[in-house]
């Protein structure tokens, strides 16, 4: 709130007196506090732009701290000073009179110097950095804190995210006219050409650290967090990104990744392929004294980064970093990213990163968007290192305290290693005020709508609106209304369900699974499910789900060639029983109930046995899923894994065919095997593929077996066999290989003009080995009991794998796919797909 107080002449001397009583008064209580604060903004002389890791100390000591990403200082004493230093690489020292047991506030300018180079001994002909970073890279593995049994630290983390640069047309809509009517722009901090931005979300977290190398693990333990955002209303899921987890940066590693992308470290071993460098100066950075290197890629396009790095004169190991990637390194959406790192060095020798600070631009994202800020400033302290813990200690990747958000402003003013500017201050109250303006929350309603496909209210959500509706041959206009519980709701229960119907098969469907989490660290649960829906052959509904869920949508609008009405009934229990390894088990009623010619002899070994169309089939399934070092995300009730960092994914299972119980006429055992692994291959790019194999014990019709999932549609699907048809092949013992290889950059950045486009190669491969034994043919009956012929279905030759290969072009305007896939076998099939151009959209960096 502002006070505005207007004086008239006849008090004027009344309040002199008393303003100089005040002054004299707080004069006497700061001498008495024996408080000497000094505070203020470092700039370059020159361009007026702030600096950032400046050592700023009292003249004399090495007490002292350094600016943090705006400039900004911080410095405190109880005793008597005369003077500060100010020191910075390439910049001239600087020393500041000041007055002791004072608070004072300065703007202070620093000049840029170069000094001399000392003599530095490099081959013939060669360029004098390239020896530098020889030797640094020579060092690596001593001063790499992988090289540590184990260490551990405590963090702050503070993560900002910023509307920047509003364009005339987007600024004019009704809602930022509400937010600039609500809030004071003037508070805001400003962008190079003068604009408000707008902070949408801010973060501060406390955390301790700790990591065990070889094998690799860690644990973070999120000790207090202070979250204000839009779309945040239980801080409890985003605590889990914002501690230092996520952001751990390692520089002597070969390649770092950034947001799903891998570049090329400065100091890697195949260095000289994408980089140069050039000395600019041997300065002190602290109390190192460092070369000081320009760092620039050998192509623009590479994934390698600009800027500048500091290596010590007499180690050689990696004192500071002042990074960046730009626009120009085959990045959608992203105008500039800027790292800043500097590092530490531990009792044991390796060096640790002590302060870190990455600025994100994203913009590009159209003529009438926004740009988008999100800057992440990191700073640790209380190292401890080869202070191993025993492996179950870090089960629990990302731990949250259950006082996480007991906390008030007095604890954050003691444990930020820095204080705010004024902006900052303000911005916890800016956003609150954001999230209380009614046109502010139905659109964040809208983007919560159209990136969760649900619609909440309160303590229930609608949804998913991908299946609200469809149209196919079979059902007519279906129109399905679905819901789930949320963590409002309750801690332990979660529901879900829908209810449907179609207009022409006048047929109501449901699904209702009802969740109980017993434990969450470890997590386990046990859940029920019951369901009545319309599928057809060759679409497998479990496996599309959870792993193509659109795909999925999409076969609802097509033509249901076998349709059947599917009833499935079952319990599970599934439960984490050591970190990335799952067990669970299933017992499951299912029955078929065709809605096309279909019928099995109920017993072929004798011949005058009814034949049957409708099968039931109780089963008790066992799986086993192993993924070593597995990431998840708990929101609410449900657990959302990020994959693997490098381990492959291995699920096996069995499943039992009980015969005769619930009018089940089979009995079968079924044996499967899935192995997925995702490859970085640093320059080279990125490879995934996934393996299955599996064998069916038992003589069971074809409904029951392993059923090919074909694609038809126009679309590409990473779930199915693409040149492949619904249906066309059933077998009883499989084995695929799908894999996947994306180029990045490695290809088209080389060729002239095209590299301008930022179009990136792929190349894909699909090999399905397959074969039916004679008994599951023989179980089906070629005619129904009319003596009218029935569909039949096709096998693979042992002896002839089915193959397809594919190459396509991605990030095509950023977004579009373009696969060309060609059938390598089986081309003379009735209708065979023998090349097919697919589409499909995606939002990669």
């Amino acid at each position: 709130m502002f006070i505005k107080r207007i004086y008239t002449w006849q008090s004027a001397w009344l309040h002199s007196m008393a303003l100089l009583w005040c002054l004299l008064g707080l004069s006497v209580v700061a001498l008495a506090q024996g408080q000497t604060e000094i505070s203020g903004i470092v700039s370059d002389e020159e361009s007026n732009e702030p600096l950032q890791f400046v050592n700023v100390y009292f003249e004399g000591t090495t007490e002292g701290v350094v600016t943090d990403e705006n400039g900004y200082f911080s410095l405190k004493s109880p005793d008597s000073y005369s003077a500060i230093v100010l020191s910075y690489v390439g910049y001239e020292q600087r020393v500041m009179p000041v007055r002791a047991f004072q608070k004072q506030v300065l703007a202070i300018y620093l000049k840029s110097q170069l000094y001399n180079l000392d003599e530095i001994v490099v081959m013939s002909g060669e360029n004098p950095a390239w020896a530098i970073v020889r030797e640094a890279v020579k060092r690596k593995e001593k001063y790499d804190k992988r090289s540590l049994k184990a260490y551990e630290y405590q963090s702050y983390n503070r993560i900002e995210f910023d509307i920047d640069n509003l364009s005339t047309k987007l600024g004019k809509r009704k809602v930022f006219s509400d937010i600039w009517e609500n809030i004071d722009s003037t508070a805001l901090e400003k962008s190079a050409d003068g604009k408000a931005i707008l902070p949408v979300f801010l973060s501060e977290s406390v955390s301790r650290y700790y990591v065990k190398n070889n094998p690799f693990a860690r644990r973070e333990e999120v000790l207090k967090s202070k979250i204000s955002g839009l779309a945040v209303e239980d801080g409890s899921m985003v605590s889990q990104l914002v501690g230092t987890a996520y952001q751990d940066y390692n520089f002597y590693k070969n390649w770092l990744r950034f947001m799903e992308k891998d570049f090329i470290s400065p100091i890697a071993d195949g260095w000289k392929m994408f980089y140069d460098f050039d000395i600019l100066d041997t300065v002190y950075v602290g109390k190192h004294q460092c070369f000081e290197l320009a760092v620039f890629p050998n192509r623009p396009q590479d994934p390698a980064f600009n800027g500048t790095i500091w290596i010590s004169t007499d180690s050689y190991a990696l004192k500071k970093v002042d990074l960046y990637l730009d626009e120009a390194t085959n990045l959608n959406f992203i105008n500039r990213i800027e790292l800043a790192q500097e590092l530490e060095q531990s009792e044991d020798g390796p060096w640790l990163p002590a302060r870190t600070s990455l600025t994100i631009d994203v913009s590009n994202l159209g003529k009438n968007m926004a740009s988008f800020l999100v800057k992440i400033y990191t700073t640790t302290s209380d190292w401890k290192t080869n202070d191993e813990k025993d492996s179950k200690y870090y089960a629990n990747e990302v731990f949250i305290a259950e006082d996480f958000n007991a906390h008030n402003q007095v604890y954050w003013d003691s444990i930020r290693p820095e204080g705010l500017s004024e902006e900052q201050l303000s911005t916890y109250k800016v956003i609150d005020t954001l999230v209380d303006i009614p046109r502010v929350k139905s659109y964040v309603e809208l983007i919560k709508l159209a990136t969760t496909g649900y619609w909440q209210r309160g303590k229930l959500e609608y949804g998913p609106y991908l299946f609200a509706y469809a149209h196919n041959n079979y059902e007519g206009h279906a129109i399905r209304l679905g819901m789930k519980t949320n963590e409002y709701f309750s801690r332990k229960v979660s529901l879900r369900g829908y209810a449907g119907y179609g207009t022409q098969d006048e047929q109501w469907k449901y699904a209702f699974t009802g969740t109980y989490i017993i434990k969450r660290k470890p997590w386990s649960e046990v859940a029920f499910h019951s369901a009545v829906e319309l599928e057809q052959v060759g679409i497998n509904s479990d496996e599309l789900l959870a792993s193509n869920y659109i795909f999925y949508a999409a076969t609802r609008w097509q033509t249901f060639r076998r349709p059947y009405y599917h009833h499935d009934n079952s319990i599970m229990l599934k439960s984490e029983v050591a970190k990335g390894l799952t067990h669970k088990i299933a017992l499951r009623h299912e029955v078929f109930d065709p809605r096309y010619p279909f019928f099995y002899y109920s017993d072929p070994a004798d011949a005058d046995a009814p034949l049957k169309s409708v099968i039931s089939s109780p089963t008790i399934k066992l799986s086993t899923r192993w993924a070593r070092d597995e990431m998840f995300l708990q929101d609410g009730n449900e657990r959302i894994s990020l994959g693997t960092r490098r381990a492959p994914i291995v699920q096996i299972d069995y499943t039992y065919g009980i015969k005769d119980l619930l009018d089940s006429d089979f009995g079968f055992h079924k044996v499967q095997l899935e192995w997925k692994h995702k490859l970085r291959l640093g320059a080279w790019g990125e490879s995934n593929y996934a393996m299955n194999t599996g064998y069916i014990f038992g003589q069971i019709p074809y409904l029951l077996l392993e059923n090919h999932i074909g694609n038809e549609s126009s679309f590409y699907t990473t779930g199915a066999f693409n040149t492949m048809n619904f249906f066309e092949f059933v077998s009883d013992k499989y084995a695929t290989l799908q894999y996947s290889h994306y180029f990045q950059g490695l290809i088209m950045n080389k060729l002239p003009l095209i590299r301008k486009l930022n179009w990136r190669l792929l190349a894909t491969g699909n090999v399905l080995y397959g074969s039916l034994r004679q008994e599951n043919k023989d179980i089906i009956s070629p005619i129904d009991p009319d003596g009218n012929p029935t569909p039949g279905f096709n096998e693979l030759n042992p002896a002839i794998p089915y193959v397809e290969l594919g190459y396509g072009i991605e990030n095509i305007f950023k977004v579009l796919r373009v696969d060309a896939i060609h059938r390598i076998t089986y081309r003379d099939e009735p209708e065979a797909q023998k090349f097919v151009v697919k589409f499909s959209f995606q939002f990669k960096l």
